[in-house]
């Protein structure tokens, strides 16, 4: 079925996969929501012969359990996490000139935007730390060299800002436009991230998941991430907001809710007439949430708050037509219509109360201030009584921060004015956003309510309490309290003399600094009186409405400001000399930075033959990639110690692995370094096995290193759920660099299994034996051959023991055919080196 169709704006004709074409004629397709028909969308865009084409319509009808595909358009990288990866192109570019091949060829298959936030100062570094100037210039010069090599790979330098920021405010574009046979084609962008807070940008109506570094090495290099057919969650947000409640309180109860709600890696998508509290920022807060209550992302589908936000950040009008043009065009733009949800949740906005959290205690919110004990009075002050407000600006988006202002601005146009016995502070953190409460006029009403402004990170000491109040708390012992927008440790050398501490909205700093006390109702209390007239909360608290039309006039033009230079970078960055070269030039003492293995099987496998193999390490159940690659300080006298003292570096520069993660000879050193786990071969714990041939105790990866020169097989055994935890490349990774060929145990953590087969190492498990059966010591021979690799196979293996030999069967862990033949190629990376790398030639 050909599904592709076009419109015209401003004279230039674009090209789409018409997915109204095809709900016209497939009506269960109709309903779907947002998130599924993206996903949709890219599945057909990407079917390359009409069966593929009804298979993927087929499972989107009836929504079964099948695996579907994630093409990303785009990568967004943080720091130096997926330093490996261009190690390995840079490599391969070696070899491709030796074999003189096309070097332009050798590229990443997908745009990457690589962020460097600003780990270190630079400035600072090489005055404090000779070790850690030495890995900022080190992988700053590699990636500078690569972004001079590498097309489809953009750097965003060091000084350009923190990764989710940046990619929001600038490099998202929301479409996708490519150049296929002299037509422009439209997609919607699709993102993946490893930085933590990845999903983030689903709050701008871009599809994005996290994931980790060996997934996002396949994407790299053209592989689309698999996922299973996901359900959707759809979380209907309906009612008004109580009086004191403010979308920053709407965003932490929404959240705690999606933590009671049972989700399990479902996508949650939002719709309702709630929507309208919500800012982008709001819904960005919302987004970056969703692993905390384990969803795989939050989706708040395009509208038009989406569409004004991106006009004004990027400044193009017409960009903004063409993207509404296209999602309405695809039945992609909100419209608040109930689609078909795999389960609805209901949020009513009137069950949001103010949140008031005690900084004892963050997990109690919801204290019900109403009940605070009031028993002591001294002089002039009681029980429950401010004596602190701090209001902070971090953490605050610009619409949280316009509603406090206004609140101010109401109080002062009535002549209320801060409690005098309140010592107020109003912390500005970053110029952009004094410019835009300067550029609003709004900063000096939180003056004339009596706040002080501050414009740097602040600290209360006990100091600047009044001597008077000081003598009145300790003559009286009175619990006083203090109100503060953030959790900070500003309670310096106080903690005796304010002891009850709350942290609450950036409103309610400006409301409670106006009351004087946390007693208060919100709904019945007053205020203060004026001119005979009482002013209750509704009186000064601003609306919805009010916040909008200000946020309106921000003068976004800020933004070009701040980015209109992104690429150039800070000084260093710029200083940083390089040759223009088509290859890297390594520096062999380089502790950071080594050139990698990467194609490890240049032969097809057309069947298992593994003769006499040995035991490099017999493990019990349940090690983790953290026991197999340990993430602990470079210890003394481990053997990456020895390592670097041999390259000539002191104990003080060791640094940690995650500093020297592009050197595969610390992460091959550092394999099972750790007192957690013991080789059941010897009696010394960590990362030691014994040598049979000297009968000396030594390193694993020195003897396997030794093996695999002399062409001997080696194999390690373990229990139950090995390889569980976190995903780690290099856990993976080094075994296969220092020759593990095979592992064999009785089940495997089911990550850690692909992530085996990616790197060519082939999972075996025990299927009625284990090492206690069988009761290995580590010094038995194994051989096992089997004439054609199957998915799910049972194998023979014969282990010789000393005079005896013993037959077990062993369960193939490869599970489907194309694990099976990715295996063969030596894995699913040496599968995709290798055809860039004969590409070139």
């Amino acid at each position: 079925m050909d599904i592709v169709n076009s419109f015209e704006i401003e004279n230039e004709v674009f090209y789409y996969y018409d997915l109204k074409k095809l709900t016209n004629e497939n009506k269960r397709l109709e309903k779907l929501p947002i998130v599924l028909k993206i996903l949709l969308e890219s599945n057909l865009r990407k079917a390359t012969n009409k069966e593929q084409f009804e298979q993927i319509i087929n499972s989107f009808e009836n929504r079964r359990n099948d695996k579907i595909s994630f093409y990303p358009s785009r990568l967004v990288l943080e720091e130096f996490s997926e330093l490996p990866i261009f190690i390995d192109l840079a490599v391969l570019r070696e070899k491709v000139d030796i074999l003189g091949g096309d070097l332009k060829k050798v590229n990443p298959q997908i745009l990457i935007d690589l962020i460097i936030d600003n780990r270190f100062l630079e400035e600072n570094v090489k005055s404090s730390k000779e070790s850690e100037y030495n890995l900022v210039e080190e992988k700053y010069h590699f990636i500078k060299w690569a972004s001079h090599n590498f097309t489809n790979l953009r750097i965003i330098p060091p000084g350009s800002g923190i990764c989710n920021q940046v990619n929001l405010e600038f490099l998202s574009t929301i479409l996708h436009v490519e150049r296929k046979d002299n037509k422009f084609f439209l997609y919607p962008e699709t993102i993946l991230g490893t930085d933590t807070h990845a999903t983030m940008i689903n709050s701008l109506g871009v599809l994005g998941f996290r994931i980790d570094s060996i997934e996002s090495q396949l994407a790299i290099l053209g592989l689309p991430v698999k996922i299973d057919f996901p359900k959707v969650l759809g979380i209907n947000i309906f009612g008004k907001l109580n009086n004191a409640v403010t979308s920053s309180d709407l965003v932490t109860f929404l959240i705690e809710k999606l933590k009671n709600s049972n989700i399990n890696g479902e996508l949650v998508e939002f719709f309702g007439e709630g929507l309208e509290y919500l800012t982008l920022e709001d819904r960005s807060f919302i987004s970056i949430a969703a692993p905390k209550y384990n969803a795989s992302c939050s989706y708040f589908a395009i509208d038009n708050k989406t569409i004004r936000y991106f006009k004004k950040t990027r400044g193009n009008e017409d960009y903004g037509k063409l993207i509404k043009t296209y999602l309405e065009n695809q039945g992609l733009f909100y419209t608040n219509e109930i689609l078909d949800y795999d389960k609805i949740i209901d949020f009513d906005l009137s069950t949001v109360y103010p949140d008031i959290k005690d900084k004892k205690n963050l997990n109690e919110s919801l204290i019900n201030l109403k009940k605070f004990p009031l028993m002591k009075k001294g002089n002039f002050l009681k029980d429950g009584d401010i004596v602190l407000s701090l209001l902070f600006t971090s953490k605050l988006s610009l619409h949280h921060l316009i509603h406090s202002l206004l609140l101010a601005k109401k109080a002062v146009t009535l002549g209320i004015k801060v409690n005098k016995n309140i010592n107020a502070k109003f912390v500005i953190d970053t110029n952009i956003k004094k410019e835009h409460l300067e550029s609003l006029n709004l900063i000096r009403y939180i003056e004339d309510l009596g706040f002080e402004i501050k414009y740097d990170e602040y600290h209360f000491n006990s100091s600047e309490i009044d001597e008077d109040i000081k003598k009145d708390i300790l003559t009286n012992n009175l619990n006083l309290c203090s109100i503060s927008s953030q959790n900070i440790d500003y309670l310096e050398n106080s903690m005796n003399l304010i002891k009850s501490n709350y942290i609450v909205s950036s409103s309610l700093v400006v409301f409670f600094s106006l009351v004087g006390n946390v007693k208060f109702d919100f709904e019945n209390d007053v205020i203060e009186i004026i001119d005979n007239k009482a002013v209750y909360l509704n009186d000064i608290w601003p609306t919805n409405e009010e916040v909008v039309s200000y946020l309106g006039k921000v003068d976004y033009t800020l933004y070009k400001e701040i980015y209109k230079d992104i690429y150039k970078g800070n000084e260093f960055w710029q200083n940083l000399n390089i040759e223009l070269s088509n290859t890297y030039n390594w520096n062999q003492d380089s502790t950071y930075i080594q050139a990698s293995q990467i194609i490890t099987q240049e032969n097809f496998i057309s069947d298992l033959r593994i003769e006499n193999a040995e035991i490099l390490a017999l493990f019990a159940d349940n090690i983790s990639t953290e026991q197999i690659l340990p993430s602990k300080n470079i210890s003394l006298y481990s053997p990456t110690a020895r390592y670097l003292e041999e390259k000539g570096i002191k104990s003080f520069e060791y640094n940690d692995f995650e500093s020297r993660y592009g050197n595969f000879e610390v992460m091959i050193r550092n394999l099972f370094d750790t007192s957690e786990v013991k080789n059941m071969m010897i009696s010394k714990e960590g990362g030691y096995t014994i040598d049979y041939e000297t009968h000396e105790i030594v390193p694993i990866f020195e003897k396997a290193l030794k093996s695999k020169s002399e062409n001997i097989p080696q194999i390690i055994i373990a229990g139950k759920d090995f390889g569980k935890g976190k995903t780690k490349y290099w856990a993976i990774r080094a075994l296969k660099i220092i020759g593990v060929d095979i592992i064999i145990a009785k089940s495997f953590d089911e990550k850690y299994r692909k992530n085996l087969i990616n790197f060519g190492i082939l999972p075996l498990e025990f299927v009625d034996d284990d090492i206690e059966s069988i009761k290995l010591k580590g010094n038995e021979k194994i051989t096992i051959i089997n004439e054609k690799i199957k998915e799910k196979s049972i194998i023979d293996a014969i282990i010789k023991k000393e005079s005896i030999n013993i037959s077990i069967e062993l369960k193939c862990r490869l599970d489907n055919d194309e694990e099976v033949n990715y295996y063969k190629e030596g894995g699913v990376l040496n599968f995709l080196f290798k055809n860039i790398l004969n590409s070139s030639l």
